[in-house]
């Protein structure tokens, strides 16, 4: 069975979302769940992803195990160096699994590990599934959520249909709000890209690439990704021109070593749009949203004279309207489209919220709101 569900989208002041969240739990959430896949078809009990990441408040008591979730995986580059427990022999873990199970049993608890199967499975790079109460069931059309989840400014999302009402995930802790009972996940390969970004006086840029300022930091996605994987809790310095700063991935933060000045950053994954079907696929959705919730439907708008704010409408004059525009921005939220107001070329860049006219070289900033 899979969740068919409409949603509604949330920007980064929606309320129920909190600015000093950060993605610490959500990144080692999402990024496990790939290890923590392959590892269940060795043993049903999952590795600990607390205990992995340096600790677990549960200890003893804790349902799942205190292994490296790599060795379950087959492979751990650090050997008997590692750390972290390796079981030696199948006595060991059974010896494990069957304290676990007599504890489940006696405590009266429900089962409730994840689901052994891989995203793989079907050659999907992802997988976004809900907990009701019954197990893990895939949601239809996930691809939206996906879509939003791969855009460092959202903080989460408002879905509606499920059986138990509109329910808000917060991506930034994997959770679900106000719900304790429910759990959301998001099941990835390890193909899975992930892109590194920081909250700048303009908005999110991703590392690597240039500012409004056109500076460009020493340090790209991919590098902190390597060194995410070495150490999740560890730091990375960096320069941009003469400035020193320092990556805590624990706090998800970027600190200026000479300020003490503080931002966010936020590690997502680059966003895959499913094959075949797609515009087709999301114009319904958008349609569908429109009609189930039309005062949160997105807007985009352009920014005109006085700093007063336009929406896009399709006109003799201007070949794209907001609709068109957020098809677009759902197959590839970090991309572009071209478009002409009075038969003169124009750029969207969805990345960096701008329009540009081409002809004459100027740039407009464009928003996406909810209404």
């Amino acid at each position: 069975m899979k969740y068919d569900l409409s949603f509604s989208f949330l920007d980064s002041s929606f309320s129920d979302f909190s600015d000093t969240d950060t993605d610490s739990h959500s990144d080692s959430q999402s990024s496990s769940d790939s290890d923590q896949g392959q590892a269940e078809s060795k043993t049903k009990q999952k590795a600990c992803q607390y205990y992995n990441d340096g600790h677990c408040r549960y200890g003893k008591r804790c349902r799942d195990l205190h292994v490296c979730k790599y060795f379950l995986k087959g492979f751990c580059r650090y050997e008997s160096a590692c750390k972290l427990k390796h079981i030696s022999d199948s006595s060991t873990e059974e010896k494990d699994r069957g304290r676990l199970t007599h504890r489940k049993k006696r405590s009266g608890c429900r089962d409730r590990s994840r689901s052994p199967e891989s995203v793989e499975d079907n050659g999907r790079p992802y997988r976004w599934q809900l907990d009701m109460g019954e197990g893990w069931e895939d949601v239809a059309h996930d691809y939206i959520l996906e879509a939003q989840y791969s855009q460092p400014n959202n903080k989460g999302i408002r879905i509606y249909n499920t059986p138990c009402g509109a329910l808000s995930i917060d991506f930034t802790r994997m959770r679900i709000l106000k719900k304790t009972k429910l759990r959301v996940r998001r099941k990835d390969s390890p193909q899975t890209e992930w892109l590194w970004h920081y909250r700048g006086n303009q908005g999110w840029s991703q590392y690597g690439e240039q500012d409004s300022k056109s500076k460009a930091s020493s340090v790209s996605s991919y590098k902190l990704e390597r060194e995410y994987q070495k150490n999740r809790k560890g730091t990375v310095k960096f320069n941009v021109n003469s400035t020193i700063y320092e990556i805590r991935f624990k706090d998800m933060c970027q600190n200026n070593l000479t300020t003490g000045h503080r931002r966010k950053i936020r590690r997502r994954p680059k966003y895959e749009p499913p094959q075949g079907g797609i515009i087709s696929s999301m114009k319904n959705a958008i349609k569908s949203l429109s009609l189930s919730s039309s005062t949160n439907t997105p807007v985009w708008q352009f920014s005109g004279h006085g700093e007063h704010w336009h929406t896009f409408k399709k006109s003799n004059s201007c070949s794209m309207s907001s609709e068109d525009i957020e098809v677009e921005y759902q197959h590839n939220p970090q991309g572009s489209i071209r478009f002409t107001v009075n038969e003169k070329p124009y750029l969207l860049d969805f990345s960096r919220m701008r329009q540009t006219n081409e002809t004459i070289n100027v740039t407009r900033k464009i928003r996406r709101v909810l209404q």
